[in-house]
């Protein structure tokens, strides 16, 4: 059963990529959407007989996203289908609250939380595609075939071509398919990039700049005294609003606030006694994934989107987290 699976449902090494655009797409659709509307006092499109619900627009801009991978076969159209979606996608959520509640409620306060957890799912699961997937030999394969019909579109970089030779490697070296791609490749003359992307020359930038950070002696008490600094934090509006805390929603931020900063405490003593960063900034992320899937869903479901402010900071130290914990990867192989 599991080979069946697999042989209809092959796995894209770059899903991670494109549910993490679609997600982006999704966010700023919705937040965007809410500014627009706040903005120009909530007009209704159709004139006083039709509501033209953004909704509609919403399934209009999925469909055009599927169309497009109907139609084309390059992977550049995948990375636009994804934004497409994500903006339908997020026009389409946006309307949650009308269609769970009976009076059509666009302002039922529960509903951005309820929005919030979902593309909060969406955001862990393209974390956790790109971490917990493991393809199987076939899968890379696929993935390096796929790479390589760039090569009749236009002339592979480099960086394309290894990528490739990295798939097949780990893909069943008896395959006689994987052998033709190998000669294939070894005979396509790469491209000579003089100017990369942003993309590349950010990435390129932040690996040096992070080895270049964690060799300096104050890194660790930086990184020591910034989450010393969140833990006070929670821990202060722990004590500070505990006597005041009436709704199941201010509870529910007292409760995982604290359970954040325990977390925060247990990676600090990694970090100093056990001296592992690495398994310092996993436990980190653990007291920021708290936050951010428990304590601002509270924020949200009190505050709604007043508390974006805090989803958007904690993101950022989700990223950077997960950039430092996949450099430390690269630093124990290398080792």
């Amino acid at each position: 059963m599991k080979n069946l699976y697999f042989h209809f449902f092959p796995r894209d090494a770059g899903a991670g990529n494109l549910l993490e655009y679609f997600w982006v797409s999704a966010v700023s659709s919705i937040l965007i959407i809410r500014l627009f509307l706040v903005l120009t006092d909530f007009p209704q499109l159709g004139g006083e007989k039709f509501h033209i619900a953004h909704v509609l627009w919403g399934g209009a801009f999925m469909f055009v996203a599927l169309t497009v991978t109907f139609i084309f076969l390059n992977r550049e159209t995948k990375y636009i289908a994804s934004v497409i979606g994500g903006i339908g996608f997020g026009a389409f959520i946006d309307e949650l609250g009308k269609f769970i509640t009976h009076d059509n409620n666009y302002f039922f306060q529960p509903a951005i939380a309820i929005i919030y957890v979902i593309l909060v799912l969406i955001f862990l699961a393209s974390r956790g595609v790109e971490k917990y997937f493991h393809l199987r030999p076939e899968e890379y394969a696929i993935n390096a075939l796929e790479m390589t019909k760039q090569a009749l579109m236009h002339n592979l970089d480099e960086e394309e071509k290894k990528m490739a030779l990295r798939f097949l490697k780990k893909s069943d070296p008896g395959n006689p398919i994987v052998k033709i791609l190998e000669e294939t490749l070894d005979k396509i003359e790469v491209k000579e990039v003089n100017q990369p992307n942003l993309f590349h020359k950010l990435r390129s930038w932040a690996r040096k700049r992070y080895f270049r950070l964690i060799k300096s002696r104050s890194f660790k008490w930086l990184v020591i005294n910034f989450f010393i600094a969140a833990s006070v934090i929670n821990f202060l509006q722990v004590f500070l609003v505990f006597r005041f805390a009436n709704t199941f929603a201010e509870w529910g931020q007292l409760i995982f606030s604290f359970a954040s900063g325990l977390v925060v405490i247990a990676g600090i003593f990694i970090l100093v006694y056990k001296r592992s960063r690495k398994k310092a900034y996993e436990v980190f992320k653990v007291a920021v994934l708290i936050s951010i899937f428990l304590t601002q869903f509270f924020l949200f479901l009190e505050e709604q989107l007043s508390a974006v402010a805090g989803l958007i900071f904690s993101l950022v130290i989700y990223n950077a987290l997960q950039y430092s914990i996949s450099q430390e990867e690269i630093l124990e192989k290398e080792k």
